[in-house]
């Protein structure tokens, strides 16, 4: 897997910060409509180059599990020693304004919002290593029915772990126009793989092969194909 290159700036650019961001009166747990959320499982990590980090000031490296999340994508996490056992999930958000980021961070609750990022992960799983062809058609109508099930199911076991935000210029530039900096905000959950396992594998063994013909039967079957070895990719 290749490693991206993080890079740390070693200058300052000066940002206006507000004192108070819009809805600060707004019910614990609502997202600010001018927030931004990104990075579903399934996608690529940011190329950022960081500006600035969480406790910088106070000589503090970035964190080892976003550091490596950064690099690597939620692979590297995973990979390190202080996680085994666990899978990992990195909700991020991103926006103009410290304080938003900062709002986001403090209200996030993974007992309401783990289960999207679950089944955003299934979603992506299914995805993965399809004859060329997309999943609706490999999997036939098992897929709309797994991906239903996934979005309509609470997972529970997992918990908070950690957080982090970042100041940072996307490397990758898009248009004549210079990139601005941008505070991103990163929040890693964790749960016990086995107890996630026992949960997707209850919830994918009610998908049931529907249909009749060559066709369905080759769908169904390679249907259960993916659901011996879901876990092998996920």
């Amino acid at each position: 897997m290749k490693k991206r290159l993080v890079r740390l700036g070693l200058f300052v650019i000066f940002i206006p910060l507000c004192i108070s961001c819009p809805g600060s009166g707004r019910a614990r747990g609502t997202v600010p409509p001018e927030i931004q959320l990104d990075l579903p499982p399934g996608r690529e990590p940011p190329a950022l180059q960081i500006i600035r980090y969480k406790n910088q000031e106070n000589g503090s490296a970035l964190a080892p599990w976003l550091r490596s999340f950064l690099e690597s994508g939620i692979a590297g996490p995973e990979s390190l020693v202080s996680y085994q056992g666990s899978y990992l999930f990195i909700a991020s958000a991103r926006n103009q304004r410290q304080p938003v980021i900062t709002q986001w961070i403090e209200n996030y609750s993974p007992d309401r919002e783990f289960s999207r990022l679950a089944a955003e992960r299934i979603q992506d799983r299914l995805g993965k290593d399809l004859p060329g062809k997309p999943p609706d058609i490999v999997y036939g109508s098992n897929y709309e029915r797994a991906i239903k099930a996934a979005y309509g199911t609470t997972f529970w076991g997992s918990r908070r772990i950690d957080d982090s935000w970042v100041l940072g210029v996307s490397a990758v530039q898009n248009g004549d126009e210079p990139n601005q900096p941008v505070y991103w905000g990163f929040i890693l959950i964790s749960i016990p793989r086995d107890t996630l396992e026992i949960q997707i594998s209850d919830l994918l063994s009610k998908i049931s092969g529907s249909g009749r013909g060559r066709t369905a039967r080759e769908q169904n079957a390679a249907f259960d194909q993916v659901r011996e070895h879901f876990f092998e990719q996920f």
